[in-house]
């Protein structure tokens, strides 16, 4: 047996009522307020009451009770609900856009002054390598070895002469001569 749209239509009516009632009654007991539930259907006579027909009439009665303005202190078009809520979403949207641009913005900019920071870094870095570069050269052209102008083999620590040694950077203890000459003198 297959249901026809009809019946599944009313099932899914009677679901979506249960479902209704559901939400009122957790709507009542969480915000601590009253709330009655009339159901009228197109083409039958009795309407749907919740949560019974004797508390559903004491609410209406209590509500119709109220003056026209204290009825509409509250009162909320579901349009108007969720035209405001549409706009609080929206400017929600349009505040989040802007604090991650500027989050953006701010890392870019961190990001440059570094990259700033490194190139200048890198250029002075360039200069003092050619400076020690010149330096070397202007040395190694004057520079001439005690071993030409003697035998290699018979040339002690003693016949060289020491004022062929010159600091080119104490931070780094090179000099320049025949070698590179480390701690003391030995």
């Amino acid at each position: 047996m297959t249901k026809n749209s009809d019946e599944l239509r009313k099932e899914k009516k009677a679901r979506d009522i249960a479902d209704l009632f559901k939400t009122a009654k957790e709507l009542s007991i969480l915000c601590g307020i009253l709330v009655s539930i009339i159901i009228l259907n197109p083409g039958e006579f009795i309407p749907i009451m919740w949560p019974n027909e004797f508390e559903a009439k004491v609410i209406l009665t209590r509500y119709l009770g109220f003056s026209e303005d204290e009825r509409r202190k509250k009162f909320v078009e579901h349009e108007t609900y969720l035209a405001d809520k549409l706009i609080e979403q929206k400017l929600n949207i349009e505040e989040k856009v802007r604090r991650r641009n500027q989050n953006l913005l701010s890392k870019l900019k961190l990001d440059v002054k570094e990259i700033r920071g490194l190139l200048k870094l890198s250029a002075l870095t360039r200069v003092q390598v050619d400076e020690r570069k010149k330096q070397f050269d202007q040395q190694s052209q004057n520079f001439q070895p005690a071993s030409l102008f003697r035998n290699f083999d018979s040339t002690t620590w003693n016949d060289v002469d020491h004022n062929d040694f010159q600091v080119v950077d104490t931070s780094l203890s090179l000099l320049v001569g025949r070698g590179i000459k480390r701690g003391r003198n030995e």
